[in-house]
């Protein structure tokens, strides 16, 4: 299966992640911060980041900017229960799908299911203007 970077600032949340990816098979990876995430990813192949966008310090957008400028072909999913509005610049910036939370253990395997299955092709270059 995959190896999956979960970046939540939330020990619940990241706990809740852990027991359903685990179980579907995948090895999960955990950082507390986008800091943390950022050093994990420069060290281990990571196929796919779900990322919590409200975080303090390094927030959810600007880690999927610092990882897609790293890796053009990073697959990244933004969640939030704070600030979905935030999506469509989270997409903007290359996210491959989004999420609000409280989400079901059946939608999160969709939806990283859905990831996985895609190959990552850049947003228009207008989107970036």
């Amino acid at each position: 299966m995959a190896r999956i970077l979960v970046v939540d600032d939330e020990e619940a949340d990241r706990a809740h992640g852990r027991a359903v990816l685990e179980n579907a098979g995948h090895e999960v990876l955990f950082a507390p911060s986008g800091e943390a995430a950022l050093r994990i990813y420069a060290k281990q192949a990571v196929d796919l980041v779900i990322t919590d966008l409200a975080m303090p310090n390094l927030n959810g957008l600007r880690l999927i900017e610092q990882i897609r400028e790293r890796d053009g072909r990073a697959l990244i999913i933004a969640v939030s229960g704070v600030s979905p509005e935030q999506f469509d610049r989270a997409q903007a910036l290359g996210a491959v799908a989004t999420m609000a939370k409280p989400f079901s253990p059946e939608e999160l395997l969709r939806v990283v299911s859905d990831a996985l299955a895609r190959t990552y092709s850049p947003p228009p270059d207008d989107l970036w203007r």
